[in-house]
């Protein structure tokens, strides 16, 4: 682990900070996105049909789920303050550029995958509520998502 003196060797000296609104703004954007993730009501929803279906039988997969899920995190805002780069950054600068854009490709597809059952629960969602056809439904959810990354990236 790095100490103080040694990560003012490595980056140059002590660095000065100031609070930027732009700055916070691009930050809250993913933090936001995230957090949704973990209180998505369809996962809650699954959870609770898998729960009453059954029983503890599953709960093990939850409990390593999450663990992992805190372990990745940890590591990860680890890295980010030792280095001050993102394991994106990590990546690209010490594999190989076969192996990164695999890497690219795989978390790309994973993204994908992710995404596209909550583009369509969305869509249901909206038919449901408004009557929409779904076609509009995913147009909507996507226009929403572009909306976010837009506030994102012009804060």
């Amino acid at each position: 682990m790095l100490t103080t003196g040694a990560m003012k060797e490595r980056h140059g000296g002590p660095q000065q900070f100031s609070f930027s609104f732009r700055k916070l703004w691009t930050y809250t954007g993913p933090a936001f996105l995230v957090s949704i993730a973990y209180i998505d009501p369809g996962n809650l929803a699954t959870d609770l049909q898998a729960g009453t279906e059954f029983k503890y039988d599953l709960l093990w997969v939850l409990f390593w789920a999450t663990t992992m899920g805190l372990l990745l995190q940890t590591l990860a805002y680890r890295l980010g303050l030792v280095t001050g780069r993102d394991l994106a950054r990590c990546i690209r600068d010490e594999y190989p550029r076969p192996v990164v854009v695999c890497l690219w490709l795989l978390t790309e597809s994973a993204i994908i995958a992710s995404d596209i059952p909550e583009v369509i629960g969305t869509a249901f969602a909206l038919r449901l509520l408004f009557n929409m056809p779904l076609w509009v439904g995913v147009i909507v959810t996507c226009f929403g998502t572009l909306l976010f990354l837009g506030i994102q990236l012009f804060g």
